[in-house]
């Protein structure tokens, strides 16, 4: 049953339940067994060991684990532990980061209420909210929080916020009669919400769900899909290793059976010799592995959570801030976000015409533009009104309904600070839409105020003050009142009107608060501006190719406006046209532009974000409430903001500690630089590991000697791979970084042009080193010339590895000098090899200490090397140019 359709009696009647009695005790006890305790209820956690486990099932860290007992059969156990510790750190940070995901339900579960006030058996009761059962009757007044779904019976100027479950920081005014229609949460007046807040009033409602059932519960439901899918980066590198994983296999057995092969067709084949061939494809498929690979990727990532936390943006999700980088649609609330999430009044408008105020959120310092302004409608603002504002922590907040707080912050800046002392009131109800109080000046004198929706004001009207007088309201100054506020409300501004009557010392014969014989004194306009930096920063992403939706729970006309006011252009839909339609439909809503999504529930935000990813989209989603937590789990990126609940925190990816649309720019940005240093990461282990094996498969092709041993290849993969390759962690990005389209989810972690170029580094570099090998006699049979040859083709590795690390950078656009610690693990890398070349280690690895003429020689073949780089640079460029 849709309760908030149905008569309170008819709901009644199907609860079977008593308004002035409420339920017996065994009758409760009995429906408790049926339906269940009154409480957020969690699946049994996963346990450490599954989640550890876990953190083994990529298919890099299997390649690895491999790489780990090859180097233990070969005898490299320092190599073997470096790899291990690479991996076990990796999984310690994975470990982590699955266990905190698991507090989200958690902590849906701290916003249950602890006690309830119900009626059992004719008599009030204070029970567990726990206990709850539906069919309770539920006593409710301010400053309680609502500890189930309830329909309303009886409301007596109640007042609710409902921001944790529509986003909306306006409390929402509640009655007792049904709905025609149906209608969002946000427009169910005569229901109230687990979880939400009374500002004001109290009230009498029938409880008609309870626990999992109640629109908290669902929410709960949908927030435990959170985080199963894998990143985009997590996505490519298990592509990426997949088939590395099959491309070594292949390497390793043909090098082995190549030697093999040789020695058979020779009559020189020997227990000895298969022997060494075995321990050279393994050393190899050792050499061939990029062990630096998840070292680099996690010092990347980690650097990269440390610039963005200089950009307001907290890190709860290690793996998702290279998703960024991929973002190409960001679905956004509207409220706090794209907005201040403060109300104020910018414009008062009287029949003087009209006064624009400035000034900050609820900061009472403010400026007056465009003349005087009118003291009697700011005094009527103050005095018709139960809000305040208050310094806290070096921020002004607002206290009570924010409407309100509005309105005293704009008589301050008006330069309106006394309030007059209340003698009498009328509350604002939701029939007469208006509030009227009885106030004393200091001379003794009684003044009534009104306050409340300008139609409703004009009704009591029949004067108007125009300067210091009053003179009638006429037909035509009616019209022209009432087309001022439509003009505000096209503007997404939330109008009030204002009348007074001035009473003397005394009522006179009413004794009480007539609202009638009123004279309008004029209007204050008010909303939640825009963030200043938000169009900008809209433009930017616009710019970098990435399309920026608002999913809000406001009202069309309000997100029309604040779209057209930050840059967010396009078609506008709501939710109720989302109820009815399949994913199909809605597929063709967001293809055909539709860029405003209004009045919407948290199922409606995760639909359009399931139908973006289901698209092949990376969605970043950015929101604050309960209501937000289901899209923000679903999504790409969740991105909360910090002055948001702690479920949406929990759910989400990043916290942006400023809670501006800004600060995601600037992620996106981070996210970009961290992809492309990760990139230049894997091309620098892979072309300098193509080359070493190229150089030994080349070499078994070609029936000749070992150009490199066992030791020397895993020398190098430790020297020359992983200090560079870290140090691309903190490169500088491309200026141009969000002048580009996002990385498209389908691409590789390579593409196309970068394999190209991955293959002519890697290859050229072999050819040099195998004519190097053959030319300082490595063709011959002598023992010493082989060793002399060996010696000068592993030099010339660890040289030609150096000029890689540059080659690279370039195609990224990143200038010679910009990064000293590159600069710094290139000398550090040559210094280790000059130790291992001129001390007693040569023994070890069986070097001949090279003169300087041979150096010179390494040196050209070097230089070779980077003038074949240094061409394809320039053909490439000249290529994309054409």
């Amino acid at each position: 049953m849709k309760y908030y359709i149905t008569d309170s009696k008819q709901v009644l009647k199907e609860l079977k339940s008593d308004k002035s009695k409420g339920l017996s005790w065994a009758e409760a006890q009995h429906r408790a067994e049926r339906f269940g305790k009154n409480e957020i209820s969690i699946e049994p956690p996963v346990s450490p060991w599954t989640i550890l486990v876990n953190q083994f099932r990529d298919t890099i860290v299997h390649i690895l684990l491999g790489a780990i007992l090859f180097a233990i059969l070969a005898g490299e156990y320092t190599d073997s532990m470096i790899i291990l510790s690479i991996l076990l750190m990796n999984a310690a940070i994975g470990f982590f980061q699955e266990w905190s995901a698991q507090r989200s339900i958690e902590s849906l579960r701290k916003m249950a209420v602890p006690e309830a006030r119900v009626l059992r058996q004719g008599r009030p009761a204070t029970i567990e909210a726990w206990r709850l059962v539906p069919g309770d009757i539920i006593l409710i007044e301010a400053g309680d929080k609502i500890p189930a779904d309830a329909r309303l019976l009886e409301s007596m100027h109640l007042r609710v916020a409902e921001d944790i479950l529509t986003g909306e920081s306006l409390p929402v005014t509640k009655h007792t009669q049904p709905i025609d229609t149906v209608s969002q949460l946000g427009d169910q007046a005569n229901m109230v919400f687990s979880g939400t807040s009374v500002v004001s009033g109290h009230g009498k409602a029938v409880v008609t769900a309870t626990g999992m059932h109640t629109e908290l519960g669902k929410i709960a439901r949908l927030v435990r899909r959170d985080h199963t899918d894998l990143t985009p980066l997590q996505v490519r590198l298990q592509r990426f290793g997949q088939k590395l994983g099959i491309v070594i296999a292949l390497i390793c057995v043909t090098v082995f059976l190549l030697f093999v092969i040789r020695d058979y067709l020779s009559h020189s084949l020997t227990i000895h010799s298969l022997t060494e061939f075995l321990f050279i494809a393994i050393s190899l498929a050792v050499a061939a592995v990029p062990t630096a690979l998840p070292a680099v990727v996690t010092i990347a990532l980690s650097v990269g959570v440390k610039r963005l936390l200089k950009r307001k943006a907290l890190v709860r999700r290690l793996a998702s801030v290279e998703t960024l980088g991929s973002c190409d649609v960001i679905c956004t609330d509207k409220t706090g976000t794209l907005t201040e999430n403060r109300m104020s009044v910018r414009y008062a408008w009287s029949l003087d015409g009209e006064t624009e105020l400035e000034g900050q959120g609820y900061e009472p310092q403010g400026a007056v533009r465009n003349g005087p302004a009118n003291t009697l409608l700011f005094e009527a603002g103050l005095v018709c009104n139960h809000g305040d504002v208050r310094l806290e922590h070096g921020q002004w907040i607002a206290v009570g309904d924010p409407t309100e707080a509005a309105l005293v912050v704009s008589a301050a800046r008006a330069g309106v600070k006394d309030r007059l002392e209340i003698v009498d009131e009328l509350p604002f109800d939701s029939s007469r839409k208006r509030m009227s109080v009885l106030a004393r000046r200091q001379d003794g004198s009684l003044t009534i105020f009104t306050k409340g929706a300008p139609d409703r004001v004009l009704e009591c009207c029949k004067m108007a003050l125009k300067g210091n007088d009053t003179v009638p309201l006429t037909p035509k100054l009616r019209q022209a009142i009432l087309k001022q506020t439509e003009q505000y409300a096209d503007r997404a501004l939330r109008v009030l009107g204002f009348a007074f009557k001035a009473c003397g010392p005394s009522l006179g014969d009413t004794g009480g608060i007539e609202e009638k014989n009123l004279v309008f004194i004029g209007l204050q306009a008010m909303m939640d501006p825009p963030r200043k930096d938000v169009p900008e920063s809209v433009n930017r992403t616009k710019e970098a190719g990435i399309r920026v939706i608002m999913i809000t729970g406001d009202y069309p006309a309000t997100a029309r406006a604040v779209g057209r006011m930050t840059g967010i252009d396009g078609k506008v839909a709501t939710g109720y046209e989302l109820e009815d339609m399949d994913e199909q439909g809605l597929k063709g809503l967001i293809e055909q532009g539709t860029n405003i999504f209004a009045r919407v529930a948290p199922l409606h935000k995760q639909r359009i974000v399931d139908v973006l990813l289901n698209t092949q989209h990376t969605v970043a989603m950015i929101g604050d409430g309960v209501n937000d937590a289901p899209a923000l789990s679903r999504a790409s990126i969740g991105v909360a903001v910090g002055s948001g609940t702690d479920v949406a925190k929990e759910a989400a990816d990043f916290i942006l500690l400023n809670d501006s649309f800004t600060s995601m720019a600037s992620a996106i940005e981070e996210g970009r630089g961290i992809y492309d240093n990760i990139q230049k990461s894997i091309m620098l282990l892979l072309s300098g590991n193509l080359g070493e094996v190229l150089i030994i498969f080349l070499a078994a092709l070609g029936g000749l000697h070992l150009p490199l041993t066992a030791t020397m290849l895993l020398w190098i993969n430790m020297v020359t791979d992983g200090a560079p390759a870290l140090a691309y962690a903190v490169d500088p990005y491309d200026r141009n970084i969000m002048k580009r389209g996002p990385v498209p989810v389908e691409q590789n972690i390579l593409p196309g042009p970068k394999v190209i170029l991955l293959m002519v580094l890697g290859t050229s570099g072999a050819l040099i080193a195998l004519a190097l090998f053959a030319l300082t006699g490595g063709a011959s049979g002598n023992p010493h010339h082989i060793q002399y040859a060996q010696t000068m083709v592993f030099n010339y590795v660890i040289m030609y590895e150096s000029v890689l690390v540059f080659a690279i950078r370039r195609e990224y656009g990143a200038e010679l000098f910009s990064n000293i610690w590159l600069w710094a693990s290139i000398i550090i890398s040559l210094s280790f090899q000059a130790v291992l070349m001129y001390t007693p280690l040569n023994i070890l690895f069986r070097l001949t200490p090279l003169a300087l003429s041979d150096i010179l020689i390494l040196i050209a073949c070097t230089a070779g090397f980077a003038a074949i780089c240094a061409t394809y640079h320039l053909w490439h460029r000249w290529h994309n140019r054409r």
